[in-house]
């Protein structure tokens, strides 16, 4: 099973298969996430893939925040966020380039089964509130189902069907596919939460690295990139977390807490309140 780990595993390289240049247009709320310590070079340091869904919030793939080889979350200072360019080598001066002061995940995400493979990341330089920027914007999430083959788009940066590297974003159209269908072909790998699209004749799909980018439909983003068999291949669309049945979860995400400052604050609130019981017994 190929899963788009590429937070970790910094060989796999990113690609979109049977993609074009993307358009600014359609793609401000796209955002590329990367590790601060290997963008020495700007553009070197890609990883994932993420959406604006806020003047300072980013829609992203659990796993991108993930590091496999240590088997633990990074800490939020590791990642540096890079807004309003097509080409991810070039900063201009409608680039943003923001520091990540807390990310949020689901506990009950795993590897394994890449359940629940949803991620938020907020950030320290964002949009100002009440302003616009000509290559950066924040997309709305889906709030209902998507009908089934909907034309959707998803877009990355990195690799094409020719395996040589692209500068520039890709986007590639998908059809979104029913999900007892694409049960069928994954069986109890396919859980709740999942959505796939893709082509099942093969030829067009996201690809690894182009984890935690949208899948787009009616300009409101519909799926993370998650995880596949394999890229492009026929019969195997890509599997996406569903954004309208993660949808609550991502909302009431603020940037005050993180995942762990979440854990930390109850565990704080549970051993005060052990230490009045105590002293209450003990009196």
């Amino acid at each position: 099973m190929c899963y788009s780990l590429a937070v970790g595993d910094e060989s796999i390289e990113p690609r979109i298969i049977n993609g074009s240049i993307a358009k600014v247009a359609e793609t401000k709320h796209l955002v590329s996430i990367r590790l601060r310590k290997n963008d020495k070079n700007f553009g070197t340091g890609h990883i994932c893939g993420g959406s604006l869904i806020g003047n300072n919030k980013v829609l992203t793939a659990a796993h991108c925040l993930y590091n496999t080889s240590k088997k633990r979350y990074r800490k939020a200072n590791e990642f540096v966020v890079v807004m309003g360019t097509l080409n991810r080598y070039e900063r201009t001066k409608n680039t943003i380039v923001s520091d990540v002061s807390s990310i949020a995940y689901m506990n009950t995400f795993g590897t394994d089964s890449m359940r629940d493979d949803v991620g938020v990341m907020f950030l320290r330089t964002g949009l100002p509130p009440n302003s616009t920027h000509p290559t950066v914007a924040p997309i709305e999430m889906a709030t209902q189902v998507t009908p089934v083959g909907a034309t959707c788009q998803v877009s990355g940066w990195g690799r094409t069907e020719e395996n040589t590297l692209s500068n520039v974003l890709l986007s590639a159209n998908v059809s979104l596919i029913r999900w007892r269908t694409c049960r069928s072909i994954y069986g109890s790998g396919l859980l709740d939460g999942m959505i796939c699209a893709g082509r099942l004749r093969g030829g067009t799909d996201s690809c690894q690295g182009d984890s935690g980018g949208p899948l787009v439909y009616a300009d409101r983003v519909i799926g993370v990139v998650s995880w596949g068999y394999g890229c492009a291949e026929p019969g195997l669309p890509g599997v996406y977390a569903d954004v309208q049945y993660y949808h609550q979860w991502i909302e009431e995400r603020s940037a005050g807490f993180s995942a762990l400052q979440l854990q930390q604050r109850w565990l704080w609130l549970w051993l005060g309140l052990g230490s009045i019981l105590w002293a209450t017994l003990a009196f």
